[in-house]
């Protein structure tokens, strides 16, 4: 059988978190009297926006969908329909509380680039 993590597959995904980690790193080149200025078009921002509010929305009706679920579940007395049901809730309060993050953390720095 073969093993699921090798110590080749360490190494890239050591590799490949190294350089997501360099890449987020700002380089500054220029002088003092560099005019160029880096600022992020309004069609990302605005997609971003978008795919956080079409996340809030999905987290929201899933966590609702679960809800009736489990409420269904409980009337019938089903175990396997209560934890489908629970598992249903807590996704979509992950993926509320994901958006919900994402808004709140990613948005401003945007919205600073475009300001600079």
């Amino acid at each position: 059988m073969k093993k699921l993590f090798t110590k080749e597959m360490g190494k890239k995904i050591a590799m490949t978190a190294l350089a997501v980690v360099a890449a987020g790193v700002p380089a500054f080149a220029g002088g003092q009297g560099a005019s160029t200025t880096f600022t992020m078009p309004p069609v990302v921002t605005n997609f971003l926006g978008i795919i956080m509010w079409a996340l809030l929305i999905l987290g929201a009706f899933t966590f609702i969908f679960g809800a009736i679920q489990m409420g269904f579940a409980f009337k019938n007395d089903d175990a396997d329909g209560k934890s489908k049901g629970m598992r249903a809730m807590l996704a979509g309060a992950i993926v509320f509380i994901v958006a919900i993050a994402g808004n709140a953390i990613l948005m401003p720095y945007l919205n600073n680039l475009n300001q600079v």
